[in-house]
């Protein structure tokens, strides 16, 4: 088997599917399936069989996947180490985030990593935690930074931190002298709520109505600084977890913790199959050198 041959193939396995994987190995979909059928006349068996809507591996496929995964990943290693000793050729990351740790705590841990690795070139891809993870899983980032866990396979992740929630209002809202909130205070004054899709939504939902509560945000949003920008025009106080709270202060907006039993885990996640590389590793290190300065929980 030779390399693209061997993509193809753990394409298809991960995807279920010769049109996925033809867009991920960026081939045309008549030419995979070509390959794919001329690969398993030269292998003498089948590789896949269709359950459903889906491609399944046979068993001396399921036996063969770990042997190609882990040849893949040997190519890939020699050629970014053959990259790094080119002369003139700088180290490379790309970078999945959620929208509000690439405005809070990844500028200044991109700001330590070039100090540490004068020159790198960086691509940044922010998506929601579900969207970085699926990056993570196509091997289209290096290292992804995720708020809560959203497990799939091929996908490695370990915590940094434990992300709190937060009340942010205006400075002189009647709220901004105390030195926290509970729940009970939102029934009483107008807030904004991220939706129930999202994580930190499902999680203040759920606490409200563990505390027998009402749930009725005045204004729901996709979008922590949207929130922010509606809190700032004194429409409510929005909840939002602690992550965004660095962005609003960094807004001249009054962030108070809100007493709570639940909390967040601020992940990284990285393609299994390729690990985590040593600019990766640089990167989580900056990331925790940025979390020891603020308070998250």
């Amino acid at each position: 088997m030779n390399q693209r041959e061997m993509a193809l193939f753990e394409a298809v396995a991960r995807t279920g599917s010769v049109t996925l994987a033809a867009a991920a190995t960026r081939m045309s979909q008549p030419a995979a399936s070509a390959m794919l059928k001329a690969l398993e006349s030269k292998l003498g068996f089948a590789l896949f069989t269709r359950e459903k809507r889906r491609l399944a591996l046979t068993a001396e496929a399921r036996l063969l996947l770990p042997e190609v995964v882990n040849a893949l990943a040997a190519v890939d290693t020699a050629e970014r180490m053959a990259a790094s000793m080119r002369g003139g050729t700088h180290a490379r990351l790309v970078v999945g985030a959620v929208a509000a740790v690439g405005a809070s705590i990844l500028p200044g841990a991109m700001a330590w990593l070039q100090e540490q690795e004068p020159g790198i070139r960086v691509a940044v891809r922010t998506d929601m935690t579900l969207g970085v993870v699926e990056l993570a899983a196509d091997q289209r980032i290096d290292i992804g930074v995720i708020i809560g866990a959203a497990a799939l396979p091929n996908v490695g992740q370990r915590s940094l931190a434990q992300l709190g929630i937060r009340a942010v209002m205006l400075p002189d809202h009647p709220y901004a002298s105390r030195r926290s909130l509970t729940l009970a205070d939102f029934e009483h004054c107008p807030y904004i709520s991220l939706s129930r899709h999202l994580q930190v939504g499902a999680l203040t939902a759920r606490q409200f109505e563990a505390a027998r509560l009402p749930f009725q945000p005045t204004i729901e949003v996709n979008q922590y600084s949207a929130a922010c920008a509606f809190a700032e025009r004194g429409l409510g106080v929005a909840i939002l977890y602690s992550m965004s709270g660095i962005y609003a202060q960094r807004h001249g907006l009054r962030v108070l913790p809100i007493e709570i039993e639940g909390s967040l885990s601020l992940d990284i996640v990285w393609p299994l199959n390729r690990g985590l590389g040593r600019i990766a590793r640089q990167l989580e290190a900056g990331l925790l050198r940025e979390l020891a300065d603020v308070i998250l929980d």
